[in-house]
């Protein structure tokens, strides 16, 4: 599964990319998630999560549970740790 965290100046949240049959008009669609459930499915290793910087010009971050910790821990937070 394909998770977002989208940082902003006044907050951030999480989504998940569902990716649609060709011929839909819109082959993405994005619904916000609860940040328990993105954390659960990170711990499993079922998920990947890409950090969005949405007010700045930094490129987007991948990061899995075999990223490192401390990158986990800034982006994500400690409940992504999984310990």
């Amino acid at each position: 599964m394909k998770y977002i965290k989208v940082i902003r100046v006044s907050g951030s949240y999480f989504a998940r990319e569902f990716e649609k049959s060709a011929k839909s008009r819109k082959a993405k669609k994005i619904r916000e998630v609860d940040e328990k459930t993105a954390a659960e499915q990170f711990i499993k290793g079922d998920a990947t999560i890409r950090v969005v910087f949405e007010d700045l010009d930094r490129e987007p971050i991948e990061l899995s549970n075999e990223s490192d910790e401390e990158l986990i821990k800034r982006y994500l937070g400690p409940k992504f740790l999984g310990s």
